[in-house]
């Protein structure tokens, strides 16, 4: 896990329309979600400008959730989640 938090971390946590059918469509819930940033191993900054990757693991398999922190309204954006592939 890190050693600090982003500013943003502790964010009211969004899902976009996006990520809701991600994890619709991947067999995961808001609540798996939500406990896979809790036990996070990593957050990286991301490609996409404004993103960051967070890497944690869900049923012993690696995961990968976006984010995107809404810095006007201070909320924490999942804009997908998705399976790790090694």
């Amino acid at each position: 896990m890190p050693k600090h938090n982003p500013e943003w971390w502790d964010w009211e946590l969004v899902f976009s329309g996006h990520a809701e059918r991600r994890l619709e469509e991947r067999g995961v819930s808001e609540v798996d979600v939500r406990t896979m940033l809790e036990r996070r191993t990593s957050v990286e900054a991301n490609a996409a400008d404004g993103r960051f990757t967070v890497r944690a693991s869900h049923e012993s398999s690696p995961w990968v959730v976006i984010v995107e922190p809404d810095l006007d309204a201070t909320m924490l954006v999942v804009v997908t989640v998705y399976e790790d592939q090694p």
